[in-house]
């Protein structure tokens, strides 16, 4: 191993632990909501719901198989999730040094590294938790990793073949992890196109490429036909395209108030980034021929990763980490543009995430999550499943209302309701008439509700609001939550 080779991976290494040392703070703090909730679903499956009909999620299944996984190997440990996020969080930082290794040079490599190391710990960006984002991020940027190591390897097309593979579990793991799988295409689309030294062997590659992702989409597939493929089909890809997305209902508000955290975090490397592109492309102009090769494929992962951004439609800080690699990977090449020394840059790209940073880790470990994603349910859920845990007796169950999603896994309750998000409920598939019956059945319903929100929230035909006033009465008021009893002479007949 050569020394510039050895001391890449050693400042790989030290941005590795980096970002497990800034995540470290928020190992004990209480699940988020998102988390909680696709733990739920997964438990909800393990013991025996029908996926997509008794428990409902709009991801792919890849995403509920890692929880199920994670949560049977870690013996049911909850507070491990946080561990997830931090062997995902270093796959990406790994991947991203090889990738701009490969293309840009050791220098750039270490640098994107530590950058990228920084930025996607950010609490403010909830990189301490194992979201969708950044789960299906880094193993999106794995196999980008694996297919740009290919074309030196001996048996180039397994690699290619290995780099779609894991371009498929990132769509598994969630609908806009496509950003490797893009990049990778558009790259041997025009290796095809450009090069015709290397055009049979680039169409050998895409179709390798392709056979991978196309493994992992028939098991999907087959798995939806065998569950229900139309609910399958209308979870994944019906239900996001149709209630929120950049094509129905997008939350441009939410995007505006996101995109300030986002601005403190990322804002000095984006602007890095566009000196990268800029250099990159003036290369371009002056020999076509590196379109297909080089680091012009960071500029376009940086735009397949801008495109999976705005689909979304929710523009929840999250989401925002799906552009942390890519424009690390830019803004080292544009760092390397600058004249020596570099360092001074380099620290004033990431003292503003630093900052930002301890801010949040100042505040008491009570209000972490609040500093954090201004997001108080975390702390709630957790004190209500505490509640529940000592007052409740075998068989009796809990509710939230409308939606906590988090609450089902701290309880250890497989959810008795498919919808837990209150997107869901407003608009998930008969969804309010399914909790109307869910409620209003003696056989069915919650022993606890536990009131996140008020009853017209869910219902605003009024028909909850009749029955938890028929059938509920209030109990114990917990981190400002009402917790309601199924009174026992609730009336069964429905009204």
């Amino acid at each position: 191993m050569t020394t510039e080779r050895a001391r890449t991976w050693r400042v790989t290494g030290i941005a590795v632990a980096l970002s497990m040392l800034i995540r470290l703070r928020m190992l004990w703090s209480p699940v988020t909501v998102d988390e909680g909730g696709y733990l739920a679903v997964a438990r909800g499956w393990a013991h025996g719901a029908v996926l997509y009909r008794d428990v409902f999620l709009d991801r792919p299944q890849g995403l509920l198989v890692l929880f199920r996984f994670w949560d049977w190997m870690s013996g049911g440990n909850i507070g491990s999730i946080r561990l997830m996020a931090m062997l995902f969080g270093s796959l990406l930082v790994i991947a991203t040094a090889i990738i701009v290794r490969e293309l840009a040079g050791h220098m750039a490599a270490r640098n994107a590294a530590v950058i990228c190391a920084v930025a996607s710990a950010a609490p403010v960006l909830e990189g301490y938790a194992a979201n969708a984002e950044l789960l299906s991020g880094a193993v999106a940027a794995v196999g980008l990793a694996i297919g740009v190591l290919a074309p030196t390897k001996a048996r180039r097309n397994r690699w290619f073949f290995a780099s779609g593979l894991l371009a498929g579990l990132a769509l598994s793991l969630k609908q806009s992890g496509f950003d490797g799988l893009l990049t990778m295409g558009v790259w041997l689309g025009l290796l095809v196109v450009g090069s015709r030294q290397s055009r049979r062997a680039a169409w050998r590659a895409l179709v390798a490429t392709g056979g991978g992702v196309a493994v992992v989409v028939a098991v999907l597939a087959v798995h939806g036909a065998l569950t229900g493929w139309a609910r399958w089909w209308a979870a994944v890809v019906g239900y996001r395209l149709q209630t929120q997305s950049a094509f129905a209902a997008a939350e441009w508000s939410n995007l505006e108030a996101t995109a300030r955290y986002a601005g403190v975090v990322l804002g000095a490397a984006a602007l890095l980034a566009v000196l990268g592109a800029t250099s990159v492309m003036r290369r371009v102009r002056a020999q076509f021929a590196d379109l297909s090769a080089g680091p012009v494929l960071l500029v376009f992962w940086v735009a397949a990763s801008a495109i999976a951004f705005l689909i979304g439609g929710g523009f929840w800080r999250h989401y925002w980490l799906l552009l942390v690699a890519p424009l690390s990977a830019l803004a080292a090449v544009g760092l390397a543009e600058l004249p020596r020394p570099r360092y001074p840059v380099l620290a004033a790209v990431l003292a503003p995430c630093l900052i930002i940073t301890a801010w949040v880790y100042a505040g008491d470990s009570a209000h972490l999550l609040v500093r954090a994603a201004s997001d108080p349910r975390a702390s709630q859920d957790q004190r209500v499943a505490q509640w529940f845990e000592k007052h409740h007796t075998a068989g009796q169950t809990l509710y939230a209302l409308c939606a906590s999603a988090g609450v089902y896994a701290d309880a250890r309750q497989d959810p008795g309701y498919p919808f837990l998000w209150l997107l869901e409920v407003h608009d998930g598939a008969n969804a309010q008439n399914r909790l109307v019956d869910y409620l209003d059945d003696p056989a069915r319903a919650p022993t606890y509700v536990a009131e996140y929100q008020a009853p017209l929230s869910c219902d605003r035909s009024g028909r909850v609001s009749g029955i938890i006033r028929r059938s509920y009465r209030q109990v114990a008021i917990v981190s400002g939550i009402a917790v309601l009893e199924r009174s026992t002479l609730a009336v069964a007949a429905k009204p």
